[in-house]
């Protein structure tokens, strides 16, 4: 069975501002996230997923066959000289040959007409996955399924994108992401 799944929880997913809107998912997703699905992905809401009360958000694919969960919101921002942090459980896994499996947090870093001129993505991912760092990728790794704070400057972090011009990031795109592709 070809499984990949990730489970976010959000403890103040934002910059400095905080300019995500529900970024810590004590609303319905629905409010603030565009949300999308294929396959027999699922995007869950609740409080059992960590030991804490509050909510958080959980991406799931399973099964044998491609599919994806993704969550969204895109912010304009005044500067790249914020903060971006969120608390995040991940995990990855498959077993055929030819597929992959990848769950990640992706920053993405947009122009002012929505443009991506780039990402980092905290992520896991199993073998035969495509995801490599490039000039316009930065790849942070994840190697453990426990939960963890990850936290950069947006400034700093895109000095590791050589491909990215920092002052043409107008918006960012913070997006959840489950994916499964199976060859």
């Amino acid at each position: 069975m070809q499984k990949s799944l990730i489970l976010i929880l959000v403890i103040g997913l934002c910059f400095a501002s905080n300019y995500i809107t529900n970024g810590d998912f004590e609303q319905t997703q629905t409010i603030g996230w565009t949300q999308s699905t294929y396959g027999t992905a699922s995007i869950t809401r609740g409080t059992a997923y960590d030991p804490d009360p509050d909510y958080e958000i959980y991406l799931y694919k399973a099964t044998g066959t491609t599919g994806h969960a993704t969550l969204y919101q895109t912010v304009d921002i005044p500067t790249t000289h914020i903060d971006f942090k969120v608390t995040a459980k991940l995990w990855a896994w498959d077993n055929y040959s030819g597929a992959w499996a990848g769950a990640a947090v992706v920053v993405g870093y947009l122009n002012a007409s929505n443009q991506l001129l780039g990402n980092t993505k905290i992520c896991m991912f199993s073998n035969d996955c495509p995801w490599t760092n490039t000039p316009t990728s930065h790849i942070m790794q994840v190697y453990d399924s426990l939960w963890h704070d990850y936290s950069f400057n947006i400034h700093d972090e895109l000095a590791n994108l050589p491909g990215v011009e920092a002052s043409e990031v107008a918006k960012i795109r913070v997006t959840l992401v489950d994916s499964v592709v199976h060859c």
